[in-house]
């Protein structure tokens, strides 16, 4: 074992304080990592102290150090961790410009199968890196989503200072952080509505949310319309329990007469979460039971789709659907889309051509009518879709006696031998 493994083992074993390991993932485990209150809650040797000078408030640790290339004079501050955990590591460190000396500091993070930080480290040091040669003034460097191993319950945060040269070599060390990572994990809604219908029907959008785990959860809703997303709402639902937001758009996210796609976050660290939707249709006069629609991974936009089973006819017979397709572009880029039309037997009755702005959401209303082939009287067309980029179409017929919807299930193209 190297002196400085050893001497710092030998320092761990003194640590008998160690911070909880909060479920927030903003809020910094490293106790006084800013230094507003000195150099407590650090173990430390003699050649560190406190300085009035800060990176971004005042306070920090200043380190004077003799010639010492290989490195000592270590900080340390033991927290409790949990296995599988992501984590953020951040420290700003401020290195003087003397050309006759050379330094740097590192700031690692050992892991621990055992409270306290005891006996030998685990597998993986992450460590930031701050090196004399970059330039003089504060640098401020962060490592973010750094797994802790399974068997890890606690951490040392080890701040270690190298220099070389003739005369004492000051360092200052602020803003250590260490805080669990923001993980999000989200789900979309390729389409939901409040607004009326062609035919004077009210669409509202139902979503329930379970949450199956012992503790309360928080998931965020916004609705993305015109390449922006609404301002993020926070909501929780309790322990085991189910919350029903009907008319998500109005109750959920404050929105009348609008349409669009919506996106539900929420931490996985937590344990899984589960989300349904419905497309209700409001007609006082012929009430429906409206239809499911998908709440979709990240991972399941699509570059191409089939929804076969289309109907067409006049919209003067009884009986008449219209069709609506539309699709959600998730991406910072724009996306061509395209809608193609075919009749049962094959035929094609002609496409619709897109384009999908970052972030943009559109819905072409009866396609039927909009590829003028709204004479066509079937019950087994297709509707072919195609972007660049993966994307979330959709496709919805509407019965118009009733108002009710019905999602058509978007099917991969066949793979030909």
């Amino acid at each position: 074992m190297r002196p400085l493994t050893a001497f710092l083992h030998a320092i761990a074993a003194l640590l008998t304080a160690a911070l909880p390991a909060s479920a927030a993932g903003a809020e910094n485990l490293v106790a006084n990592g800013a230094f507003r209150e000195g150099i407590g809650s650090w173990s430390r040797l003699d050649l560190v102290s406190y300085s009035a000078m800060g990176a971004a408030t005042p306070g920090s640790a200043r380190i004077t150090l003799p010639s010492r290339p290989e490195g000592g004079d270590a900080m340390l501050q033991c927290i409790a961790v949990e296995g599988w955990r992501l984590y953020d590591l951040g420290a700003a460190v401020r290195l003087p410009e003397w050309p006759e000396h050379s330094g740097g500091v590192s700031v690692r993070l050992q892991w621990h199968a055992l409270p306290s930080c005891q006996g030998p480290s685990l597998r993986g040091a992450p460590s930031l890196d701050f090196s004399y040669t970059e330039p003089a003034g504060w640098q401020v460097k962060e490592k973010r989503r750094i797994p802790a191993p399974q068997e890890a319950v606690s951490a040392l945060v080890v701040v270690v200072a190298r220099a070389a040269g003739d005369e004492p070599y000051p360092i200052f060390v602020d803003d250590v952080v260490l805080r669990r990572s923001v993980e999000e994990e989200d789900v979309f809604l390729p389409t939901a509505a409040s607004v009326r219908g062609a035919k004077g029907e009210r669409f509202e959008t139902d979503v329930w949310v379970y949450n199956p785990t012992p503790a309360e959860r928080l998931f965020t809703l916004r609705l993305w319309r015109d390449g922006q997303p609404t301002t993020p709402v926070v909501l929780h639902v309790g322990a085991k329990q189910t919350r029903h937001l009907s008319d998500v758009l109005l109750s959920g996210l404050g929105q009348r007469d609008v349409a669009g796609a919506v996106q539900l976050s929420y931490d996985p660290g937590g344990g899984p979460m589960h989300f349904s939707a419905r497309v209700v249709t409001v007609n006082p006069e012929s009430p429906g039971n409206g239809t499911r629609v998908p709440v979709l991974r990240r991972d399941e936009a699509r570059t191409d789709a089939l929804f076969p089973g289309l109907s067409g006819a006049r919209h003067d017979l009884a009986g008449a659907f219209r069709v609506n397709a539309g699709a959600f572009n998730p991406h910072d880029a724009p996306v061509e889309a395209v809608f193609w039309l075919y009749d049962g037997d094959g035929t094609e009755l002609g496409s619709i051509t897109r384009m999908l702005a970052p972030g943009g959401w559109l819905q072409v209303n009866d396609v039927f009518r909009e590829i003028g082939a709204e004479a066509v009287s079937t019950e087994g067309a297709v509707l072919a879709f195609n972007a660049r980029l993966p994307v979330f179409p959709f496709v919805i017929a509407v019965d118009d006696r009733s108002g009710d919807g019905t999602s058509i299930e978007a099917r991969d193209y066949p793979v030909l031998p």
